[in-house]
């Protein structure tokens, strides 16, 4: 007897999701903008293609963003995919560990101080 396959379920307006993201509630910091303006935001879910935050106040975001993890360090360029406010989802572009020892490029310096701060709280 032939196995039986099924179509894949679609991706509806409601479920963008190509894999299944693992609920969490994670302290997270958005920079975004020329003058790097921040927001706090809780991380929602999290894989390591993207995640669901919900912002802390009222912010009008650009395209690009990026995200601090508070607890890990870890920092994310991301792009925002969807936005239902107060919450949003967000798709990894690329990744970096504000943990790793000595001199980073200028810009990851800078996330660095922004996370040490954060962390200061």
């Amino acid at each position: 007897m032939p196995a039986i396959s099924r179509p894949p379920v679609p991706l509806t307006p409601d479920n963008q999701r190509r894999s299944q993201r693992p609920r969490v509630l994670l302290a997270g910091r958005l920079i975004y903008g020329d003058a790097w303006m921040t927001i706090d935001c809780a991380i929602r879910d999290l894989t390591v293609e993207g995640a669901k935050l919900r912002l802390s106040g009222p912010a009008i975001l650009p395209a690009k963003v990026t995200l601090i993890e508070i607890g890990t360090g870890m920092t994310h360029t991301c792009e925002v995919t969807w936005r239902r406010l107060p919450d949003i989802g967000v798709k990894f572009l690329s990744s970096d560990d504000l943990n790793l020892t000595g001199e980073p490029e200028p810009e990851l310096a800078r996330l660095r101080l922004l996370w040490q701060g954060a962390r200061a709280r």
